[in-house]
């Protein structure tokens, strides 16, 4: 009898042993959870703290308006305020496009000039885009809208607009039908020189 208990000793230990193992993965796993969720709540607070930081401040843009571009007014007025602050010369934020001038609202995009996804854009409130930037991106007011879409709505017409001229002295008048539009880019031509009449 003591022969057939010698062998208890060693079923007991080898039996602790697997109840003790089989404990201990469990707290394992809870303890790689909980470090888990730790790692994920700080991460999580790492980016709220970010993006509770403004972004860094933009420098400013460069090229707003350029003489003759053949816009009217009030139009480049609207563009230069709240849309070439990316649709310039570089574009900015990744725009896709440039439209300084009359020509440039010209481009085919897709089929159909570029002016029609600019109003398109506009009456569907996508753009000016919300991006995160430094200052704010505003949005177009209603007044605005109605300025370029009443432009739009018309065909968009070119106009000879002198943006450095004083603002009661702005004037904005459409070209004769029958004169061919100067290019906005071309250079102007110099006057001929008068010569004496031959006698």
């Amino acid at each position: 009898m003591a022969r057939s208990l010698s062998w208890l000793p060693l079923v007991l230990v080898t039996l602790i042993t697997l109840v003790g193992g089989c404990e201990r993965q469990p707290r394992r796993r809870e303890r790689e959870a909980a470090l888990a969720d730790a790692e994920a709540r700080a991460r999580a607070a790492e980016a709220e703290r970010k993006a509770a930081q403004p972004p860094p401040e933009e420098p400013p843009v460069e090229l707003l308006r350029v003489p003759h571009s053949g816009l009217p007014c009030k139009v480049d007025d609207v563009f230069a305020a709240k849309c070439r602050r990316c649709h310039t010369i570089p574009t900015r934020h990744a725009a896709p496009f440039v439209f300084l001038t009359w020509e440039d609202t010209r481009q085919d995009r897709l089929g159909q000039p570029l002016y029609t996804v600019i109003g398109r854009a506009v009456r569907t409130n996508y753009m000016p885009y919300r991006i995160p930037a430094n200052p704010p991106v505003e949005p177009l007011n209603d007044d605005e809208k109605k300025i370029i879409l009443d432009w739009i709505d018309a065909g968009a017409p070119r106009e000879d607009c002198d943006p450095s001229a004083p603002d009661a002295k702005r004037t904005a008048s459409a070209p004769a039908p029958s004169a061919p539009a100067p290019s906005a880019r071309a250079k102007p031509k110099a006057a001929p020189s008068a010569q004496p009449a031959r006698q």
